[in-house]
């Protein structure tokens, strides 16, 4: 999703801007000086966009609600009066409550802008937003709750089925700031214009669909109004992520880029194990072992040529035997990561080798798959944990280790990896359209905004663990970086496959074989 600045972002609800705001006033800033600034910068952008390319566009509905966002669009619509354009102003829920919201409005009729008030001349009004040529809704921005009410989704569809150029006032009508979600009839913007900083609805699907194009605009708040904000979100851009790369220096060898080790794979789940290590191998590690049930040799070393191969003891089922421990653990300081998790199955045996490994190994520990469903049946294990160890539960697979409600994990997954990462001092990555990531000890989570639906498909959990092994291993200043980075170079390479594929026909290892490519991008 593209923006017009690239640093980590501050993801800030609607509280957490409220508060800001009152903050930003104890300055000497007003709320009328923030929202004549906040329309300024709207209009400017407005005009920057609609202006490209010699595009001349001059007739402009804008559509106002009776808050500060309704507010905003009435600087908006003055300014761009003031440029020549023909403007309109819509007052959707009747005369503005806040003053300074009236007060910008007294100044929209001293200029002279046409006015039509959608209840009493609703079709006029309906004429003027399907003949504009560019649409502003300026009616909730980011304190909508609750549901649109039927008069307010006829005036969106409305806004929705004009052929204008279509801008939202900080957050599309009817998303959700904070939550993500939205109604189905809301505003569907071409361009958004993110009001001093972004909003989680800005990333969170399915609201950040509904947004188009993100321009993020400031309106004068000086960072240290932020400072307000504990508790924070983030999300990363490319530049940002590419900066925690570590520098491949030209007399590097095999052992510079670590060593990962791979406890993956089963008799009915082969191709797990393979994914995982070809992602590890594929991430730029120096070395990769993987360990896995002696009967797969012939699967995995003809799919494997680069990786080392340690195949082990199985049982009848064909999963790792308790009896492998003594080989896999004698030398806990050979790796400087460990995958485990990973087509492994669950029974007595595998349940022995996931607690022995968590409960021994010197090193990050990522644990994934069924190694969850074995610390899912015995929390105790992450108690008695030796290292850092990094989870990567989807949605069924966090329901399982909370015992919480899959619609209250869904309503706030930002809460609970973080409560999940301090209760029990682990790395959290909840895979989602938009994967958190929660660090123990950092009051942050940082939701990542790359991937798409081409990556709902078995084994790309694989690929990630596998990745993020790698990356673990190669030495990233700090365990978090290593980890939001591999979270965010897998969505970007899904996004890359999905371009020149499709979302429906890609597979993890076309992803896999694709970070060949991508990392390029990144490397320092």
């Amino acid at each position: 999703m593209p923006w017009h600045m690239v640093i980590i972002m501050r993801l800030l609800t609607s509280e957490e801007m409220k508060c800001v705001e009152q903050h930003t006033a104890k300055f000497g800033i007003s709320y009328k000086i923030m929202m004549e600034n906040a329309g300024v910068a709207c209009a400017r952008n407005i005009r920057n966009e609609i202006e490209k390319d010699g595009m001349i566009t001059k007739r402009v509905a804008v559509i106002c609600g009776k808050g500060n966002n309704g507010g905003d669009g009435f600087v908006i619509a003055r300014k761009l009066c003031e440029c020549g354009y023909s403007v309109t102003v819509i007052l959707a829920m009747g005369y503005p409550t806040s003053q300074e919201a009236t007060y910008m409005y007294k100044l929209v009729l001293d200029n002279g802008i046409p006015t039509l008030w959608y209840d009493a001349d609703k079709v006029k009004a309906i004429q003027t937003i399907q003949s504009a040529d560019v649409v502003v809704d300026a009616l909730f921005g980011f304190s909508f709750r609750g549901e649109l009410d039927n008069e307010m989704k006829i005036l969106l569809n409305e806004m929705n089925n004009s052929k204008a150029i279509r801008f939202a006032v900080d957050l599309p009508s009817g998303v959700h700031c904070d939550s993500g979600s939205c109604d189905e009839a809301c505003f569907k913007a071409d361009f958004t214009i993110a009001l001093s900083s972004l909003k989680p609805a800005h990333i969170v699907q399915p609201a950040s669909a509904c947004c188009g194009d993100i321009i993020i605009a400031g309106i004068g708040i000086p960072e240290e109004s932020y400072s307000v904000v504990k508790n924070g979100l983030y999300t990363y851009s490319k530049s940002e992520i590419k900066r925690l790369f570590p520098k491949r220096e030209s007399d590097s060898h095999k052992g510079t880029f670590g060593h990962v080790l791979c406890i993956c794979g089963s008799r009915n789940m082969p191709g797990a194990a393979v994914m995982a290590a070809s992602a590890a191998l594929r991430s730029g590690a120096g070395l990769v072992t993987l360990a896995f049930p002696k009967s797969l040799y012939g699967t995995v070393s003809t799919k494997l040529t680069e990786a080392l191969l340690m195949p082990l003891d199985e049982n009848e089922e064909g999963t790792l035997s308790a009896d492998c421990l003594k080989k896999l653990l004698s030398n806990p300081r050979k790796y400087d990561a460990i995958v485990i998790g990973c087509g492994l199955a669950v029974n007595e045996d595998t349940k022995a080798v996931v607690r022995a490994v968590i409960e021994n190994a010197e090193v990050p520990v990522i644990a994934d798959a069924d190694a969850l469903n074995v610390i899912e049946k015995d929390m105790s294990i992450l108690a008695n944990k030796k290292s850092d160890l990094i989870l990567t539960p989807h949605i069924g697979e966090m329901q399982r280790l909370t015992k919480l409600d899959k619609e209250v994990i869904l309503k706030d997954k930002t809460r609970v990896a973080r409560a999940f990462s301090e209760h029990y001092g682990v790395y959290v990555a909840l895979k989602s359209s938009n994967t958190a990531v929660s660090v123990p000890g950092e009051e942050r989570v940082y939701i990542n905004n790359t991937g798409n639906t081409g990556l709902s498909k078995g084994g790309s959990g694989d690929a990630l663990a596998g990745l993020i092994g790698g990356f673990v291993a190669q030495g990233f200043a700090r365990l978090s970086d290593a980890l939001i980075s591999a979270v965010f170079v897998h969505g970007y390479t899904g996004d890359a496959v999905s371009e020149r594929t499709s979302k429906s026909g890609m597979l993890p290892m076309d992803v896999v074989n694709e970070l060949a490519y991508t990392l390029a991008q990144f490397e320092n």
